[in-house]
Formats: C-alpha cells, structure tokens, sequence
C-alpha cells in the first residue's frame, strides 16, 4: 500500500600592516627632483602612506589562520562532545524505546511500521526478529544508520545478515544529533529502489525509528513518488506518528529534492530534444 501525502498545504580579520622604514633617495645629478617629491614631504616611518614606493611586508593572511584554528578546533570539540553524549545516552534511550513499545494503549509504539510495498521503518531489528523480517516480512535489505557500536551486541553483523539472504548498507550517523549527509541519502534511496525492482522489502532502521531512519525514508519516497519534503514527512506521520525529523535533517531534505528536481528536468528536457 502506497502512502497518501494528503493535500499540500569573519568578516575576515586581517593585520593592519605597518609600512617600513625609508630614506629619502638621493637624485642623480643631472636629473631634477620629481615634482611630487617637491610638492608633497615623504611621509614619517610612523604615518601611513598609499604613496609610499615599498608594499607592506605583513600579509592579511597572518591574521586568518589562529581564527581560522579556533573555529575548527571548537567545531570538532563540539562534535566530539555529542558524539560522547550520544554514546552515554544510547542504553537508557534504547530501554525507553523497549519500554514504550510494551505499553498499551495511546502510549504504544510499534517496534517498526510498513511504509509501503518495499519499505519498512522500524527501530534496532534485534537477532530475535531476523527470522520474522525475513520470512514474514520479505526483507532481503537492511539499511542500517546507526554507529557500529549502536548494533555490536544487540543486532546481526553484516556477515549474519548475508547468511540468511540479507544485504546490509551501513550509513553511520551520530545518534540525537546526526545529519545523514546528501551523498548517504543518495545512497541509501538506490539501495531501496534496487530491491524495490525485485519486489523484495528493504528495513530502514535507527535505534528508535524515528529520527536518522525516518529522513532516510522520506528521501526514498521523494524520490520515489515524486513528493515534496512536506509530503513525505506528513505520509510518514501518519503511519509512524511519533517520528522526529530535526531541523537540520529536513533541510537536507530540502537539497535532495532539489537534486531530484533538477535530475527530473534535465532528463525531461533530453527526452523532448529526442522526440
């Protein structure tokens, strides 16, 4: 079944450089003193002068490296940081995603949902669930976005995977944080469709089902039903309601329906030249 979208509703910072030092030149004998020199004194080592006949020895350069450094530095410690934080936090996350999906009612989550005919969006396909994935479930892909330390104890290794038939893509993300980048969406989206032309499903997980895998799935329908970002994060909600996709997930989003798009155009333009 087929989901339906519904209706649409520094500055840089430079060293100033400081000119040198420098003596009036002596005029050859028989040749007159320029007449600027005449008219207007050489400026003292202390003053600017956009006259002055020698350029400054400091470059702008200097000044951009120990900032540039910062910048880096600061971004890779951040990064670092929710990358730990992330790890700390994997096991208490995972028991309340085990937790909510043995509770009834309204606070229920289902461990995984089926988006359509080829793709499955669930949280961590545990060893327990492999022979209900693959035989009930038809799975013969696994598209596996989390680190590897997320799967090393509790899921199939990619070589249990190809024992039982099942070909696993692994596009690591950060956990809470993560951004799949574009060229993993990519990826992952042709890894779908792939299985999706032999009429075989494909499981797209995280470790809850809800964030990294979720923006995997709404590429693949992108892609594959030609919808917008804010239609296939509606057509998912309505399946798997408690997803989260996150600011920085949805504007990737957003530049992997332009590059769909603008594949869509150039190849509509090189059919009409055909015709």
């Amino acid at each position: 079944m087929v989901p339906d979208p519904g209706d649409p509703g520094r500055p840089e910072v430079s060293l100033g450089a400081r000119p040198e030092d420098s003596a009036p030149e002596r005029p050859a004998p028989t040749a007159s003193p320029p007449r600027e020199a005449a008219d207007h004194p050489q400026p003292s080592a202390s003053s600017p002068s956009l006259s002055s006949p020698r350029p400054p020895t400091a470059s702008p350069r200097v000044g951009r490296s120990p900032l540039r450094r910062a910048r880096w530095g600061g971004m890779a410690a951040g990064t670092l940081l929710e990358a730990g934080l992330a790890r700390v936090l994997f096991y208490p996350t995972l028991l309340y995603t085990v937790f909510r999906g043995k509770m009834p009612g309204r606070a229920h989550r289902d461990w995984y949902n089926r988006i359509d005919s080829t793709v499955l969006l669930g949280a961590l396909p545990l060893r327990n669930m492999t022979r209900r994935l693959v035989q009930d479930e038809n799975v013969r892909g696994v598209i596996t976005m989390n680190e590897e330390y997320e799967t090393r104890f509790l899921c199939n290794s990619s070589k249990e995977w190809k024992k039982v038939g099942v070909e696993q893509l692994r596009l690591s993300t950060v956990d809470m944080t993560g951004v799949p980048t574009l060229a993993n969406l990519q990826k992952g989206v042709q890894f779908a469709l792939k299985y999706q032309s032999l009429g075989q499903s494909v499981y797209v997980h995280c470790k809850a089902g809800r964030s990294r895998s979720a923006t995997m799935v709404a590429a693949y329908l992108i892609q594959a039903y030609s919808w917008t970002p804010d239609e296939a994060v509606r057509a998912l909600t309505r399946i798997r309601s408690h997803i989260y996709i996150r600011p920085g997930q949805v504007e990737v989003l957003k530049e992997f329906h332009k590059v769909i798009t603008a594949g869509a155009a150039k190849d509509e333009t090189r059919h009409t030249s055909q015709t």
